[in-house]
């Protein structure tokens, strides 16, 4: 990933000066705030949460997005590695256990249950929104910035809390089947919130003590995830072979 680290950042100078009630967090989703809505309002979401998505488009999303599975446990390990203290590491440590226990168990569960063969699970070709974005885990893992790497960590949780809990308070009646119901559930309450709270508090921990070259290049991968987010969506939603 080429980032531009000349281009100009949205001043927040109430939070730079250390007088907003919002933290570096709250800055960065302020600065891409109709592409954060954009994933967490899209029309993708909506037909989950009414389980009414077509065979095709539930089935594919849910073999796209198993792929990124490997590349983000190696990102929040890279991330727990970078953290300050011990204190620090252990709600990461937690979440990678639900990632690669519950998480994954879901998927295998789901593609069980739908009749996904192995053969469409290793040879559909990713969507170019998921080769990307692993790309960008990747990449926000090699710059070794643990800016970066909870820049990108904090849109695909935060984003996934945002469509999650508004479609979970909007939908009449809970989807019966499970692959649509557990997929909520694994993305709402107490526990997912401290998740995505733990992210952004350090991020908000990290972000008074990083140079204007080093805000900025979080900042950019912060925007491509939530644009990468919201692309993978659009993709999601379209049409299906």
């Amino acid at each position: 990933m080429t980032i531009d680290t000349n281009k100009s950042v949205p001043d927040f100078p109430a939070w730079q000066q250390g007088t907003a009630s919002g933290g570096f967090s709250d800055w960065l989703r302020a600065c891409c705030a109709d592409e954060w809505h954009g994933v967490t309002h899209h029309p993708f979401t909506d037909a989950w949460g009414n389980a009414a998505l077509p065979k095709a488009n539930l089935e594919n999303y849910l073999i796209q997005d198993h792929r990124f599975i490997d590349r983000f446990v190696a990102l929040l390990a890279a991330a727990v590695s970078r953290a300050p203290s011990l204190k620090d590491r252990i709600p990461g440590c937690q979440f990678l256990a639900l990632v690669t226990g519950e998480e994954n168990t879901y998927f295998e569960r789901s593609f069980a249950a739908l009749g996904v063969t192995d053969d469409a699970r290793e040879n559909q070709p990713d969507w170019q929104a998921t080769t990307d974005f692993k790309k960008l885990m990747k990449d926000a893992t090699n710059t070794n910035s643990y800016a970066n790497m909870l820049a990108v960590l904090a849109v695909a949780e935060g984003t996934y809390l945002g469509w999650a809990d508004r479609v979970n308070k909007a939908t009449a009646k809970r989807p019966d089947d499970f692959w649509y119901a557990e997929w909520i559930d694994l993305h709402v309450g107490d526990y997912f919130e401290s998740v995505v709270g733990y992210l952004n508090t350090q991020l908000d921990k990290i972000g008074p003590g990083l140079s204007d070259a080093e805000r900025a290049e979080c900042l950019s991968y912060f925007k491509h995830a939530t644009d990468l987010e919201r692309q993978f969506f659009d993709t999601a939603w379209g049409p299906q072979e």
